[in-house]
């Protein structure tokens, strides 16, 4: 079923790495108590539904004494449709859950980052290490208690970031969500950022440097159009 959703939804394949040598590529995934705490969620959901649809039918069916026979007919054609309809979804609802965790990609490169999520609306984001400004470590008590956290990225300028990011507050934040290793990767990143500019790497362009028999040469030619003007 995993397969047919994808195409379906059209889905593209796993990113490309960004920009940087192809033997630093290092790909990271969310911990595996990220899918655990989907899967909560996902059957608390369905839990609820169930809940408000039992209730629902309960009022309805309280309800059924005072209407016609082809009102009741109606309501239980509605409810028979709605059943199975909840019934069709619930396996795709779970396969949704488990391809969001699955197609989570954080690849980091000795000069980017790339972060990739969703299934609906799949979302992108890169930043250059010549533009990233600041990286914190955040985790609430239920991330602490399934030893995780959010490992969020934020860049200068416009330039920085490409799409919406992944579980990002604005354009210029990458935020790597659910990893149970934030605090390596985030050391990761800051060794590489420390590498990047201390090797000069980024956006600035060196002068040439001229020697000094070219400088003795521009002097002379500079001396000799100074005499002639005289």
């Amino acid at each position: 079923m995993a397969n047919v959703l994808l195409r379906w939804l059209r889905v593209p394949p796993e990113p490309t790495p960004p920009e940087g040598a192809s033997d630093s590529v290092i790909v990271f995934r969310a911990g595996r108590n990220y899918w655990r705490w989907r899967l909560l969620t996902w059957a608390a959901a369905q839990l609820g539904a169930a809940i408000l649809a039992g209730m629902f039918a309960t009022v309805i069916l309280t309800a059924q004494a005072k209407m016609s026979p082809l009102a009741v007919l109606l309501w239980d054609a509605a409810e028979t449709v709605a059943f199975v309809a909840y019934l069709v979804f619930l396996p795709i609802s779970y396969q949704l859950q488990r391809l969001n965790y699955e197609l989570r990609w954080y690849i980091v490169t000795d000069r980017s980052l790339r972060i990739r999520s969703g299934i609906w609306s799949v979302e992108e984001i890169t930043m250059t290490f010549a533009n990233i400004q600041d990286l914190r470590i955040t985790a609430g008590p239920l991330q602490g208690w399934l030893g995780l956290a959010d490992l969020v990225v934020s860049s200068a300028g416009g330039g920085a970031a490409k799409g919406k990011g992944t579980d990002a507050k604005s354009g210029h934040t990458a935020q790597f969500a659910g990893i149970a290793n934030a605090t390596a990767t985030r050391d990761l990143i800051v060794e590489r950022l420390k590498h990047y500019r201390d090797a000069g790497l980024g956006d600035r362009t060196e002068k040439p440097v001229v020697g000094v028999e070219a400088a003795a040469a521009e002097l002379l030619a500079a001396a000799k159009e100074l005499r002639a003007a005289v």
